[in-house]
Order: C-alpha cells, then sequence, then structure tokens
C-alpha cells in the first residue's frame, strides 16, 4: 500500500501538472510511484524478462504524463535487474505475462517458488521471421498500392477543379472547399499549388493568382515563398509579394527574409541538389529539388517539388536520366529501362521475371541487432530492401530462425554469458577468439609484429608516477567559468569552442595487453578505441602522436575512426617520434607525405611544422565551411601584413607538428626513440626548424586564439621553455601527465594514454572563438564598408545582419573598445547598435572619438555591479535546476517564469508572462518558485537549509503588495532593451550615446 501522504503529495503534483517523473525521490520511494502509477493508469506494462547479452533481467513499460505546459506525454522506460530477488519484488511476483526468458540459466537459485515451465513458454517476442520478408510482394504492400491508386484518381479530379480557376475568388473557393475534403488530411494542400504553377508557369494570370494569395500570409505560404522564385523571375515575385498580415515590423521582417533569398539567389550563393521518386501515396513521379546556401548546408533553405502523372511524362522532363531516382515503389511500371541512364544511385521497381541477387547483413552495433534485406537487378541497382532491428538477442536468432552464420558479432561481449547455442548456427560469424574457442569455431590465427613494440624505463617510470591525473576528471575553475556562463548577451554563449585531445595512444602496447590472437581481435581492440574517441568527440578533436609505430595499425586506426567519427570534427594529428619507427632510412618528408596522404583520403589534418585555421561565418554555421591548412614552406615566406590578412576572420589557430626533441639532452635521438629513422644532428635540425617558426609567427599568433600542438612538449624543441601568454599549448611523448591552468598560462599534457592503460578517453578544455576583425587597426577614426561592420559582429559572436544602405560609415577605435557611426548624404549622425541606429545630437565625428573613454567609464563601474549581481541570481537559479538565461534586465526561470532586476535599485521581481502583455507578479520570488514551480521550489529550501547565503538574495521583496497581480504594462521590456545595448560594452562595442545617462534610467516599479 502507499502512504497517505504520499499519494496525496503525488495527487498535488497531477494537478499542477508537473511530471512524476521529474519529483525528488525523497518524497517517497520508487516503489511507491511505480505502484501508484500502475493502479491510476499512467505506467503500463509492456515486456519483461532476461536478456543474456546484459545478463540483466528487464522490465519494459510506458508511463503517460503531462509535461510542464499542459501537453500528454508517452516515455518509454526500461528498468534493469542484476538479481532474480529485485526484479520479483519490483512486479510484485508478476513474472509470467508477455515474458521471455530464453537462454536464462539463473532460475534454478532463486528462494522463489516459480514455475520453470510456464516461464521458458515464450521463446521471443517476435512472430514473424526472414522468411516472411522476400521479393515478392506482401499483403501490406498490395494494399498500400492500391490505396495509392485511389488516392491518385481523387488526386486527378481535384488538379482539374485548381487548374480551372480562372480568377482569385475561384482559387479561394477551390481551396475552402479542398480543406473540407477528406483527401486534405491525407495530401497536403501543397501538391495542388505544384500542379496548378506548373500547368503552365508563363501564364501570368496564373502567376499573379498565387502571388495574391501568398500575400496573404495564409499556409503554404512559407512553404512555397522562396520556391516560387525558382519557377518565376525572382524580381517579379519580389515586386508582387505585398504582403499585408501583421504590424508594420512583421511585414517588413517578411519582406526582407524574401529579399535576402533572392540576394542569395542572384550571387549563386546557394547549391541545388535533385532527387526523383516514385510518390507511393499519390503514384504521381516527383522530382525535389533541395537548394542549400553554400555557406552553411545544414538545412535547405529552399525545396520544389515538381510532379507527373505518367511516366513519359516524367522521363520525357528528365532526358532519359534515372540517376538519383527511386522508382522501386512504381509496381506497375513495366518498361525496358536499359535504353535509359541508370547507376547506383537508381532504383528501379520491382520485376519477379528480373534476375536479382539477394544480399543479408546481420550485425550487432551499439547494443542493437540489425538485419538488413537486399535485392539488386542485373544492372546492379537495388530494386528492395528491408531493414529489422531488435534489442534482444533472443529475437534477433528467432527471427533468423537460428541462422547466425556470418554474423558480425564482434562487439557483441556479452555472448560470453550463453550458455546453449545447440540451435544456434555460428558458422563463419566475425567474433573474438575467445569466443570461437567457446563455441568451437576455427579462426586464423595473427601475430601482431612485436619488433616494433618497445617500452622506455624513464617513460615507463613517468607513466606510473602520474597514473593519478591521467585517471582523474578534471574540473578547472577556469573551465567552469567559461562553461558555465551566464552570458549578457545569450550569443556569447558561442564564444568557446570545446576541444577534445589525447596522445600516445600505443596502439601496439594496446593489442599485446589485450593478447590478440586473430584479426578479429585486432580489429575489435582499435575499433573499441575509435568507437569511444568518436563518441566522446565534439567539434574538434587533437591526436597528437605515437597513435602506431606500424604504419598497418595505424591506417587500421584511422579507417575505424573515419566510420564513426561526426563528419562536422576537425581531426587534426600530429606525428610521433613512434610513427617513424617504421620506416628506417627513409627521408621525414616522404614519410610525412605518406601519413598526410592517408589522412587526407579520409578528410582530417596532419600538421608537420604546418598552421591549420578555422573560419565559421556565423555563430550557427557549419563547422566544416572554412577550414584551412597552410603548409610549412607557404608560412616562411609570408611577411607579417600577408599573414594578418589571411587570419582576419580566424576563429582559431593551431600550430602543430612533431616538434622533436633537439633541445632535450638526456632523452632524445641517442637514446633510439626513433629506431634507425633519424639520428641526432637531424632531431636538432628539425627541432631548430619548428622553433623558428614559431617565433617567425609569434607576433601574429600571439594576438589570435592559437594552440601550439607538438608531440613533444616545449622544453624539447625551444630554447626559451617557458609557456607564453594567450598560448595554448598541448603536448605529449614523455607519459608525464600534467596541466597547468590558471586563466593566464594553459598548458595540457595530462591525456598521455601510455603503454598500460587500456581503457583510454578524452580530454577537454575550452578555447575563446571571438575574434576582432579589426585588431590590426589603430586607434582612430576609419571609414569601413558594410561587409567589414557584419564581419565585425560575426567576429563577436553576435548575431546581426546589417543590411541598410550606408553613405559613410565610421568605425572609432580607442583603446580596445569600438563604436560605430553612420554619416548620412546630409551630414546627420547616428550611432549603430547591431541593425539599429540612433541619432545623435552633436554632429561632430571627431566629438564622438574624444568622448568614448569618458562615456565608457561613466556606464562600466555601475553596469558591472549590476551584471555582477544577475549573475548572482543566475548561479542560484541554475543550482535549483532553471534556466538562468540573461537578457537584458530579464533572468529566466524557465519558459513562463522570469526575474526582472531593476537597475537603479537592484530591486528583483519574480513574475510569470504568457506573452509581452499578460503578466503576473508575486511578492517575492520563493512565492512565485512555491506556487509555479515547486520542485525548484524545494531545491530552493534545501540550499537554505544548506546555509547557501548566495540564495538569500532572492528573499528580496519589491514594493507590492503581499498577493499576486496582473500586470499589463510592457515598460519593463524598454528598460531591459537599454540595458542590452548597455552590455554590449562586454564584447568592447559603445552602442550607445547619452549626454544625460540618469534620464534614461527612470525608476520601473512592477505595480
Amino acid at each position: 500500500m502507499i502512504h497517505q501522504e504520499t499519494k496525496k503529495i503525488i495527487q498535488q503534483l497531477k494537478r499542477k501538472d508537473i511530471s512524476i517523473l521529474n519529483v525528488p525521490e525523497k518524497y517517497f520511494n520508487s516503489k511507491e510511484i511505480v505502484l501508484f502509477e500502475r493502479e491510476s493508469g499512467l505506467r503500463i506494462l509492456k515486456r519483461k524478462g532476461f536478456d543474456v547479452i546484459s545478463n540483466t533481467f528487464f522490465v519494459e513499460e510506458d508511463l503517460l504524463y503531462i509535461d510542464n505546459i499542459g501537453n500528454d506525454k508517452n516515455k518509454s522506460i526500461v528498468t534493469l535487474f542484476e538479481d532474480f530477488d529485485s526484479y520479483y519484488n519490483f512486479l510484485n511476483g508478476d513474472i509470467y505475462n508477455n515474458a521471455c526468458y530464453t537462454y536464462c540459466q539463473r532460475l534454478n537459485s532463486t528462494s522463489y517458488k516459480i514455475n520453470l515451465e510456464k516461464m521458458m513458454t515464450k521463446k521471443s517476442f517476435v512472430e514473424e521471421t526472414i522468411d516472411d520478408y522476400s521479393l515478392i510482394l506482401s499483403e501490406d504492400e498490395k494494399d498500400s498500392y492500391k490505396s495509392g491508386q485511389k488516392i491518385h484518381k481523387l488526386c486527378q479530379k481535384w488538379t482539374n477543379k485548381f487548374d480551372k480557376c480562372h480568377s482569385y475568388e475561384e482559387f479561394i473557393k477551390v481551396i475552402n472547399s479542398y480543406k473540407r475534403s477528406v483527401l486534405n488530411n491525407i495530401i497536403d494542400v501543397t501538391f495542388f499549388f505544384y500542379q496548378y504553377i506548373f500547368a503552365d508557369p508563363k501564364d501570368k494570370n496564373r502567376f499573379s493568382i498565387i502571388m495574391q494569395y501568398m500575400s496573404t500570409g495564409t499556409y503554404p505560404q512559407y512553404k512555397l515563398i522562396n520556391a516560387l522564385c525558382l519557377i518565376y523571375n525572382p524580381d517579379d515575385v519580389m515586386k508582387s509579394f505585398n504582403y499585408s498580415l501583421g504590424a508594420k515590423g512583421t511585414i517588413y521582417k517578411h519582406k526582407k527574409k524574401l529579399k535576402d533569398f533572392i540576394n542569395c539567389l542572384n550571387n549563386k550563393e546557394i547549391d541545388f541538389y535533385s532527387f526523383a521518386f516514385f510518390d507511393k501515396k499519390t503514384h504521381y513521379y516527383c522530382e525535389e529539388t533541395k537548394g542549400y546556401q553554400s555557406k552553411n548546408n545544414h538545412y535547405p533553405i529552399v525545396t520544389t517539388y515538381r510532379y507527373f502523372e505518367t511516366f513519359d511524362e516524367f522521363i520525357n522532363y528528365r532526358n532519359g536520366d534515372l540517376s538519383h531516382c527511386d522508382l522501386s515503389g512504381a509496381l506497375e511500371c513495366d518498361i525496358d529501362f536499359s535504353k535509359y541512364n541508370i547507376d547506383n544511385t537508381t532504383k528501379l521497381p520491382i520485376n519477379t521475371n528480373t534476375e536479382t541477387t539477394y544480399f543479408i547483413e546481420k550485425i550487432y552495433d551499439n547494443n542493437k541487432f540489425y538485419v538488413t534485406q537486399k535485392w539488386y537487378n542485373e544492372f546492379g541497382c537495388m530494386i528492395k530492401e528491408y531493414k529489422h532491428s531488435f534489442n534482444y538477442f533472443f529475437d534477433f536468432v528467432a527471427f533468423l530462425k537460428g541462422d547466425l552464420s556470418e554474423a558480425n558479432l564482434l562487439f557483441c561481449d556479452g555472448l560470453i554469458f550463453l550458455e546453449q547455442w545447440d540451435e544456434i548456427n555460428f558458422a563463419n560469424a566475425k567474433l573474438k577468439s575467445t569466443l570461437c574457442k567457446k563455441f568451437n569455431l576455427k579462426f586464423d590465427t595473427h601475430k601482431i609484429n612485436t619488433n616494433l613494440i618497445e617500452s622506455f624505463s624513464c617513460v615507463e617510470h613517468n607513466e606510473e608516477m602520474t597514473l593519478p591525473i591521467l585517471q582523474s576528471s578534471r574540473d578547472l575553475e577556469e573551465d567552469k567559468k567559461r562553461n558555465n556562463l551566464s552570458p549578457i548577451d545569450t550569443s556569447l554563449n558561442y564564444s568557446y569552442q570545446r576541444v577534445q585531445y589525447i596522445s600516445d595512444l600505443h596502439l601496439m602496447h594496446k593489442l599485446q595487453n589485450a593478447c590478440c590472437q586473430s584479426k578479429e581481435d585486432i580489429l575489435y581492440v582499435v575499433k573499441k578505441i575509435a568507437n569511444t574517441i568518436a563518441l566522446e568527440s565534439g567539434n574538434i578533436l587533437l591526436i597528437n602522436g605515437d597513435v602506431s609505430s606500424d604504419f598497418t595499425i595505424y591506417k587500421l586506426f584511422v579507417e575505424a575512426l573515419s566510420e564513426v567519427i561526426d563528419k562536422n570534427t576537425t581531426v587534426v594529428f600530429t606525428l610521433g617520434n613512434h610513427e617513424l619507427w617504421n620506416f628506417p632510412r627513409i627521408e621525414i618528408d616522404q614519410i610525412v607525405t605518406k601519413y598526410r596522404n592517408l589522412l587526407n583520403e579520409h578528410s582530417m589534418y596532419l600538421l608537420h611544422n604546418d598552421l591549420l585555421y578555422k573560419e565559421f561565418n556565423a555563430p550557427f554555421s557549419n563547422p566544416n565551411t572554412a577550414t584551412h591548412l597552410i603548409k610549412y614552406h607557404d608560412l616562411c615566406q609570408m611577411d607579417k601584413k600577408q599573414l594578418s590578412v589571411l587570419l582576419r576572420n580566424a576563429r582559431y589557430v593551431i600550430l602543430g607538428g612533431l616538434g622533436f626533441s633537439g633541445y632535450n639532452t638526456k632523452f632524445n635521438a641517442d637514446n633510439g626513440i626513433y629506431r634507425k629513422t633519424i639520428d641526432r644532428e637531424c632531431e636538432i635540425k628539425e627541432s631548430k626548424i619548428f622553433e623558428d617558426l614559431y617565433n617567425h609567427l609569434h607576433p601574429i599568433l600571439s594576438e589570435k586564439n592559437t594552440i601550439i600542438l607538438t608531440h613533444t612538449p616545449k622544453i624539447d624543441w625551444c630554447q626559451k621553455d617557458n609557456p607564453e601568454q594567450n598560448y595554448i599549448y598541448v603536448s605529449g611523448h614523455t607519459h608525464r601527465n600534467f596541466f597547468h591552468d590558471d586563466g593566464e598560462y594553459r598548458i595540457y599534457s595530462d591525456n598521455q594514454i601510455g603503454y598500460y592503460n587500456n581503457n583510454p578517453h578524452l580530454k577537454s578544455f575550452l578555447i575563446n572563438t571571438d575574434y576582432d576583425y579589426f585588431s590590426d587597426y589603430d586607434d582612430g577614426i576609419f571609414e569601413i564598408t558594410k561587409e567589414q561592420y557584419n564581419d565585425f559582429y560575426c567576429g563577436k559572436n553576435i548575431l546581426m545582419n546589417f543590411q541598410r544602405e550606408i553613405n559613410i560609415l565610421y568605425m572609432l577605435k580607442k583603446n580596445g573598445y569600438y563604436c560605430f557611426i553612420h554619416k548620412s548624404k546630409n551630414g546627420n549622425l547616428t550611432i549603430l547598435n547591431g541593425g539599429a541606429m540612433k541619432k545623435l545630437n552633436v554632429q561632430n565625428i571627431q566629438y564622438y572619438y574624444d568622448n568614448m573613454d569618458a562615456m565608457i567609464s561613466i556606464i562600466k563601474k555601475p553596469l558591472d555591479k549590476f551584471s555582477t549581481f544577475q549573475r548572482q541570481i543566475s548561479d542560484i537559479i541554475k543550482k535549483i535546476g532553471g534556466s538562468g538565461t540573461i537578457h537584458g534586465c530579464i533572468i529566466d526561470i524557465d519558459f513562463y517564469n522570469h526575474i526582472y532586476v531593476n537597475p537603479i535599485d537592484l530591486s528583483i521581481t519574480g513574475y510569470c508572462a504568457t506573452d509581452i502583455i499578460n503578466k503576473i507578479i508575486y511578492p517575492s520570488i520563493p512565492s512565485l518558485l512555491e506556487n509555479n514551480c515547486p520542485i525548484m521550489f524545494n531545491e530552493y529550501i534545501k540550499l537554505l537549509e544548506d546555509c547557501d547565503k548566495n540564495s538569500l538574495v532572492l528573499k528580496q521583496k519589491s514594493n507590492i503588495t503581499s498577493l499576486p497581480q496582473i500586470y499589463l504594462d510592457t515598460n519593463i521590456y524598454k528598460a531591459s532593451r537599454e540595458i542590452k545595448k548597455m552590455q554590449r560594452l562586454n564584447s568592447n562595442i559603445l552602442s550607445f550615446w547619452y549626454e544625460n545617462i540618469d534620464s534614461k534610467f527612470a525608476k520601473i516599479n512592477m505595480k
């Protein structure tokens, strides 16, 4: 039974529409929650049983709940149990219904009285087998095709109705009629818009009707407006787009959005890709074209569809080209395709008279089992495909009827728990040697090259002494500050990039430690490490030498990593001394070329006395759009001015190479660290090359966000061994794990995996990705272009697109601060705040330059006090589970609940807002939390109990009554906008000018 008090709390939470999932268990234990949810119908049991691969009992359930904004939700929950007793208790003995215990050998030892025969009744949850899926059409496929034929006829009728529209009134009438039809729930009205347009694209009357409809803002305006520019003359579309819905600002926004798209189109900044298919829903042939902005290819900015009623119309339009075309659903398209252009991107209809090839793949990957069936015709084109996935081994086996031959089970470690396999065929399955021995399977032995495995005693000592540092999880204060920003402008979140790094993997030692006996064993170890690295990677990954002394294993690792790493991750390698072992008496340049070519094949980078830099065009742009590599010989020929121009938009810079150990007199080439590839004389020469390059680039790189990535530490390759400010040093080689980060000097050498650590993981640091577009300008007043202004804001990671026509745009730079002022043709001056402009009283540009320091100092002191107070509140909100995002004077608790901080007296007011007009204000922040955010309120009380003095700041009360009050005024947003302008000073931008600042901050009380 559930305690009455517990039941009361849950009922209260339900009335407040709070998910029970989010309730802290300190109020009641988890079993009470489960019992209550099952009794009330919130938790529904689905399946249960034993999973041999994880060696656990499991329970699958569906949880029905209401989220914080009142939406019904459904969440699947899987609970695992390591022992039968806890599993039995969780289910209150309900262990038989819809349960599967195939391959479970752990039931005889239980203390409960159970019916083993009853428990083993169900062999799997799947009822179908692989024999139920073939090239022959299933009944479901036949029924679906017949349904498509009926829809096709209805589409023809409605297409005719639309086609007869000769006036806007007739068009509207047909649309309204269609929206009331049954077909409207199946086929989007956009289909008929395209049919109407393409019936006669040159018809001016049709164009006029369409544009009149688009200007109303009614659906599907937003889906079609850009597409019309690909069908009609874009200038005609712009002229005819008289958007009239909404306020003046909304109208301007829609027109500007269309204008921006047309500019991209005219400037050829859009890349188009077409794909054709037989639409199984309408039985029309369709060509879909998507346009991606060249600088950001994540999402299409325009999509068009062109439908054809017959194959003849379709193939004539495509001039016989069926590449990038999927016709697999056109079951009645009995045509000789040999006369058309087809390739491996073509999927043709299924024809049972055609000679086919069948392919099946069985694989375990990422904790699931997969079966893929494919059929290919005589042209090598895939004509049919089925994909099946299974969570449990018994379902996988049952579906395949026990035939696991040729299955790739290399990473299915849980097979070690399998005790009965008489009915399973493991022939030629890909397995580790230990499992092959277990299942009495033959395997080909393969020995690693032990000649390329050697440990140095001094390095072993370093590794042993600093193992705790390697295994520790760093939580630097500086990282905390950067990672938990309470940014004044939320766009500043994008000012930092997390960089993952690792060095000294020594894969040959890992293979030896794992006692690899077969190629599969080697593949298992290498892929396991590659998978871990890929899983933990972000946007930037540094792999800093000594991956493997055997090039074959190095190549295997690169290929394995390439298969699983996110394609948006920039992967940067350096060579280590071990990478040279496999190439005795071969020139360094030849060795570097071999490794560089390998990495280039997989879109990765090798730095060997080279410089890599990354340009992001905007905070949300594709991180791979602008990566540049400048090789050593080019760097040597560049002077400071040339390099400054090249790196003007660089978000970060990496100067990298092996570095060598020319200045190390104790551990160097004489100790055999490069084997027979290079001697001491060559080592000193190579270190000097990198040292000279480092010194040559220092005047430029010291002003950039620069990482010095070398396999050996700076002390080995540079006479001036002390680190320098503004650089981040990442190194390895010594196996002496060490890091230092005090915010000024940053050294990361603490992820040298070494010889004996068999469980490598990545570590990371944060790098600032802001850049100063005008960093090489002296103080003064300069005329700049609109493009330079946009580039400057982009460098500050502030979202802004300034498109206004300009006369003269001035940039004022003084003591690291900037101010931008526009001069109109009639001589009037306006100050720029992002894309906004405000008139200035004094019409003398020199006046503003002379008084920049005074204006900044007047604002900065009180602003710093205000910002510090806001961050204090934001930190508390985050501690109790809230958002804590700061924008202007407002701090978000969640989507609806906020805190307003008065900039004059620092009083705080909590309010709940459904929009900018309708707000309810509360006498205190705790009262708001108690009423609207009970979970956060309880966490807040806990903070107070823990004597968190900072949390007392939320107990301030505004000068209002003790009851919640309705507040409809919008003056808080005006004040917030003014504060936000001033807070631009955090980005060193003076974007306002007030002769009498106090007048701008008349005290605002929410009453």
